[in-house]
């Protein structure tokens, strides 16, 4: 089915709204800001969502499930041993799991001949799990992502599960970081400058 390129305008103009509305209310991650609005310069295509990387907390049964689960910790930054030993004085129903999850961009393309174009520079950049998810008059949807996950259980019910705080913050912060070089990879072959993520997340701090 061919995109229907008036039908997919009025929706880039949509989304274009919406982007600067999460911006102003906090609700958008803001380093992956530059890249959003690279792409919404294209005259090819807009993102529909997007997140540069993150790590949550979540009490499910498993990390993956997204019903009977809730989320009680999110950043998008470096986790803290402080940070960590808070969520293990919290009260928990099922198991809490400490994830990590990579950059993950859903590009509206309007075409397919923009779609494997974004999708090659997806996948040149490392964003080697990206494809195209769908395809209708709306646009065709590509996600680029990577491949990075990491899922630890803190706790299960009462019982803390983990043996060195520590070591967990250290392996949930280092796959964060691997997601976030994968972003400034995408973001070279998009002509953009990558990003100091260190003075980024010291200015957070000050």
């Amino acid at each position: 089915m061919e995109v229907d390129v008036k039908v997919w305008e009025e929706r880039k103009e949509e989304f274009r709204r919406r982007l600067f509305e999460d911006l102003e209310i906090g609700y958008l991650d803001r380093d992956i800001m530059d890249v959003l609005l690279k792409l919404f310069e294209s005259g090819d295509y807009f993102t529909q969502s997007s997140c540069s990387g993150r790590i949550t907390a979540v009490d499910a049964a498993m990390p993956w499930e997204r019903e009977d689960s809730t989320v009680i910790f999110k950043k998008h930054s470096p986790i803290t041993v402080d940070e960590v030993r808070d969520l293990l004085n919290k009260e928990v129903l099922r198991t809490l799991w400490l994830v990590v999850t990579g950059p993950i961009i859903h590009v509206n393309a309007k075409s397919m001949q923009a779609a494997m174009r974004i999708l090659e520079l997806g996948r040149r950049a490392g964003l080697k799990h990206s494809g195209i998810i769908s395809s209708s008059r709306k646009g065709v949807i590509v996600e680029l992502t990577s491949g990075v996950f990491l899922a630890t259980p803190l706790k299960t019910g009462k019982d803390v599960v983990i043996a060195s705080v520590e070591k967990v913050v250290s392996l949930a912060n280092k796959a964060l970081v691997k997601g976030k070089e994968r972003l400034n990879r995408l973001r070279e072959v998009l002509g953009l400058e990558p990003l100091d993520y260190v003075a980024l997340w010291s200015c957070q701090k000050a």
